[in-house]
């Protein structure tokens, strides 16, 4: 127990996680949401549902949202969309990180708990966003892009190595629930749940009848590596993430083509965003000293 303990301090004592793949992800997560904000009009954030009027769920800790202060102070609702994509933006182009990852979390955070009609992926992208506050609030850069001139401060860089940790986590328990709970399903057992979701009037793709991927699913064997593929994959990917670095660039890859997929075939763009960053974070940082950019 010793050793670990002192293989985990020694690890979160050198993690630097400033790099291109932090960065990616900060972007990728604000891009998501920026793409829901500018292509879902209101009707469609906050649609009339049974026992909810038009507008913001405010109920609880939605109380205190972005598009909830808002309403209860009499602004409009274009107004929050406005200054939510402002921020995305700032985000985005990765302009000071310490400055920008609170607003950024409060945001995604307005997003999920005001809309209606959630998905996944704002309840992802909420998370996410709060595990950056601790990593990006020890960095002081004006750009996210650049390298660092000086070593993160040591106290920050045990709050970053953490914080990835319960990414790691998070992308694990996404992955495993994922997988694990359509083994309940039979269609997934016998292998034929893929033919009906990418046919599916609704989530289909109009892709899943031509060839060469209709001609794919009009044979068993075709509809049973697709339905089994997935489930495959997913497994893999849960286990990457408790992988070393290598292994989760690996993983990082095969969720790029697993989402990517999707997002071609059925369309889920900003969920398939929201993965990828995900990883991106996922893979962010190195244990090897380093030293500052401006040394000689």
């Amino acid at each position: 127990m010793t050793r670990l303990w002192t293989s985990v301090t020694h690890a979160a004592d050198r993690f630097e996680p400033r790099g291109l793949p932090l960065s990616v992800g900060r972007s990728l997560l604000a891009l998501a949401s920026g793409l829901l904000l500018v292509l879902s009009p209101d009707r469609a954030l906050f649609p009339r549902t049974a026992g909810v009027a038009d507008g913001p769920v405010c109920d609880g800790i939605g109380r205190v949202s972005l598009w909830c202060v808002a309403e209860s102070a009499g602004v409009d609702l274009l107004v929050c969309r406005v200054i939510a994509l402002a921020v995305l933006v700032v985000v985005a182009l990765g302009y000071r990180p310490r400055w920008t990852c609170v607003p950024h979390w409060y945001v995604t955070y307005s997003l999920s708990v005001a809309v209606v009609l959630p998905d996944a992926g704002e309840q992802v992208i909420r998370i996410l966003t709060l595990l950056l506050v601790p990593i990006c609030l020890g960095d002081g850069r004006r750009w996210q892009w650049r390298q660092p001139d000086d070593p993160m401060p040591a106290v920050w860089r045990g709050r970053a190595w953490a914080a990835q940790l319960f990414v790691r986590v998070l992308g694990v328990t996404i992955y495993l629930q994922a997988s694990l709970s359509k083994l309940a399903v039979r269609e997934w057992r016998d292998g034929t749940a893929g033919y009906y979701w990418l046919v599916h009037p609704h989530y289909g793709s109009d892709i899943a009848v031509h060839a060469p991927l209709g001609t794919l699913l009009q044979h068993q064997i075709g509809v049973s590596a697709v339905t089994w593929g997935a489930l495959a994959a997913e497994l893999t990917m849960a286990l990457c993430l408790l992988g070393s670095g290598r292994v989760r660039r690996a993983g990082w890859a095969l969720a790029i083509a697993m989402h990517g997929s999707i997002s071609v075939l059925m369309g889920f763009t900003t969920f398939a965003m929201t993965m990828a960053g995900l990883w991106a974070i996922a893979c962010a940082g190195t244990t090897k000293s380093r030293e500052p950019a401006n040394s000689a």
